[in-house]
């Protein structure tokens, strides 16, 4: 038989089997009836019986439940003084207690197969255990026995410190890091309020005092929240009345309000390339602005090209908003009055239809995208519970399409009229000056 009559007849075969075949949206009888629905996490917020806020995300597409406690302090709170002490007590988290010792906490976390995690930043200070569902009991006890029992051995707190240490020279070499820290120390003054970096060199001559001090300030009602990610809040609840049930009320703590100045900070460094920030501020955001500024850093990022990005950052009483990259020394002044063109672009013109519309769904991936992970997830049930309000992911995004191309307008030109701030590192040769900057606004 021939290749073509072979062919011919396969091809008459597989036919015929398509025509028999069933659709793909044929019902097919033998099968019971499905009503699928998606996937949904459930965040619900409350409080204990002596003021502990808890928030919880049920589960949804989770296989693991993770606990975690978030302090209300961090870099801002600190003074001269206890500077780094915010990095210091992230360190401790997880060591020794006063019921058990640093190795037999270790032991007892690793057979139950438990991760555990630690942060910090400006205005908070994190510590989170993950573990499968069967798990979370014991996992309550341990997170509960290292906040409300912790032991300060003074021997503990030298190797944190000396981890620490090393924390802050890994900064040193991060220019992306150093620029961050660069523009808020711009914005807000470097000693203080959220000019201050969480990674001060004063965390060396911290003691075993301070940790307790710390501990002693923030482990109380006021001060803290209970967070669960793939539990219910009526197992949630459970914990925080078991576990959690020798947390003292108290008042919750305000830092110095942070006063928004704008200057320049400027760090040296042998380097092939130049890295600069603009930032503008706009001072405390209502919850619109909030989603606004969501949007124009969106706007803002898809105007740039090359090796540049937009920031924002949004405190209870403060904002920044600014655009950073990176180029080759001879261009650094361009690059920087780029990004005053574009700053000055928005707040003169009004968006287009279509880029307003490609913004809010790139706002909205990114806010999707930011809560799918663990360390959204449980900032955003951190902020519930402060609130005693729930963030949802509908809620935000509803208030991201509501945004108009006149909230925009109306916060880039509120940012342009605020004294700009500007931080380099690297070879700051043609860097231009922040009296430059002035001269063109």
């Amino acid at each position: 038989m021939s290749l073509s009559v072979l062919r011919s007849t396969a091809s008459r075969r597989a036919l015929s089997s398509a025509r028999h075949a069933s659709s793909l949206a044929e019902e097919l009888p033998y099968l019971p009836a499905l009503h699928a629905s998606p996937l949904a996490s459930e965040i619900a917020v409350g409080a204990t019986g002596k003021g502990l806020g808890v928030a919880s995300a049920s589960p949804a597409h989770c296989t693991v439940a993770t606990l975690g406690v978030t302090f209300n302090t961090g870099a801002r709170f600190e003074s001269d003084k206890n500077a780094g002490i915010s990095l210091l007590a992230s360190k401790m988290a997880f060591r020794s207690t006063d019921a058990r010792s640093d190795l037999a906490l270790f032991r007892d976390i690793e057979a139950i197969g438990g991760s555990i995690s630690s942060s910090v930043g400006r205005d908070y200070v994190n510590l989170s255990i993950s573990v499968t569902p069967e798990h979370i009991d014991e996992a309550a006890a341990i997170l509960a026995e290292s906040v409300l029992a912790a032991r300060c051995a003074e021997w503990d707190v030298s190797t944190q410190k000396a981890k620490a240490e090393v924390d802050i020279e890994l900064l040193r070499s991060n220019a992306a890091d150093l620029l961050s820290e660069g523009i808020h120390a711009a914005a807000f003054y470097d000693n203080r309020t959220l000019g201050r970096t969480v990674f001060s060199k004063n965390v060396s001559a911290l003691k075993a005092k301070d940790v307790r001090a710390f501990y002693d300030a923030n482990v109380n009602a006021a001060n803290m929240v209970l967070v669960g990610r793939g539990i219910n809040q009526s197992a949630l609840n459970d914990i925080a009345n078991t576990h959690f049930s020798g947390v003292v009320a108290g008042d919750r703590t305000k830092p110095a309000a942070a006063h928004y100045v704008g200057g320049e900070h400027r760090v040296a460094a042998a380097s092939p390339v130049s890295y600069v920030a603009l930032g503008f501020s706009a001072g405390a955001l209502n919850a619109q602005e909030k989603s606004a500024a969501h949007v124009l850093e969106h706007v803002l990022k898809s105007r740039i090209a090359g090796a540049s990005s937009a920031f924002r950052a949004v405190y209870a009483d403060a904002s920044l908003l600014g655009l950073s990259g990176v180029a080759r020394p001879d261009d650094a002044s361009a690059l920087v009055a780029s990004f005053l063109k574009e700053f000055q672009a928005v707040a003169s013109s009004p968006l287009s239809a279509a880029e307003l519309e490609a913004a809010k769904k790139s706002s909205g991936l990114c806010y999707s995208s930011f809560v799918d992970t663990k360390n959204g997830a449980l900032t955003q049930l951190a902020r519930s519970a402060f609130a005693q309000s729930a963030i949802t992911e509908a809620s935000t995004h509803a208030a991201l399409h509501a945004v108009s191309v006149k909230d925009v307008q109306t916060l880039a030109e509120k940012l342009v009229a605020s004294k700009p701030s500007l931080a380099s590192v690297g070879d700051l040769t043609n860097v231009p000056r922040y009296d430059d900057i002035l001269k063109k606004l």
